[in-house]
């Protein structure tokens, strides 16, 4: 898995839209290490952070929100992950954000590879399997964010884990998210063959971003 470290150094002064900063190229995938905007605007900026996975469409889903104050840097270490033809995209609403970022762009591995899913759930109160580890693999995530898109508070949303082999689903996490609020994992969990991640909303659209790594399990000789 050959690896080559790389930088995008660019200034975004379109607002009100998502400007793409990064496509990943075909065959590669994009491990982003550091995202760092300077807001050289004297006023401040609100910005989102939005995803296009491409294998599950063409639209650019907001992932994550803040306000960036007027000569001040925000700087993101979240592992955000990008396959081919994926984009990271950055909404502003004053001009003059300065950005840098710095990723690791590697060949796409056969018995090892990084991935990621970016999705929109259109259906409130209904359990959506959105990362579900295939036979004979073993996945580890390292970042999931669920982003309130509905134009009103969630009041009562739910993040589940289901072992396949016990049958059994228990909650991670559950509670209130506020309209155009996201609430972030930056931790491990550990998925076998069959078992999967689940977020039931409670109002709609809600979007979802994972990354993880996906290791393809060894044949084990008796």
């Amino acid at each position: 898995m050959a690896t080559v470290f790389k930088n995008v150094v660019k200034e975004i002064d379109t607002t009100g839209s998502g400007q793409l900063i990064f496509r990943c190229p075909a065959g590669k995938t994009a491990l982003i290490k550091t995202l760092t905007v300077a807001n050289e605007n004297a006023s401040a900026s609100n910005f989102y952070l939005a995803f296009e996975d491409n294998s599950i469409s063409t639209s650019s889903r907001p992932i994550l929100f803040g306000t960036n104050n007027a000569s001040t840097t925000k700087v993101l270490t979240v592992p955000l992950v990008l396959e081919e033809n994926d984009e990271i995209l950055w909404q502003t609403s004053v001009a003059d954000q300065n950005i840098t970022m710095a990723y690791a762009l590697m060949d796409t591995g056969i018995k090892q590879r990084y991935r990621m899913i970016t999705k929109q759930l259109t259906t409130a109160d209904s359990a959506d399997a959105f990362l579900t580890c295939p036979t004979g693999s073993t996945v580890i995530t390292n970042f999931v964010a669920f982003y309130n898109q509905s134009g009103s508070t969630a009041s009562s949303n739910s993040f589940t884990m289901t072992d396949s082999s016990a049958s059994t689903t228990k909650v991670i996490d559950k509670g209130a998210l506020g309209n155009a609020a996201q609430v972030p994992y930056h931790r491990a969990f550990v998925l076998e063959s069959g078992d999967s991640l689940s977020f039931t909303p409670d109002e709609q659209p809600f979007n979802i971003f994972c990354s993880y790594l996906e290791i393809r399990n060894p044949v084990i000789r008796s």
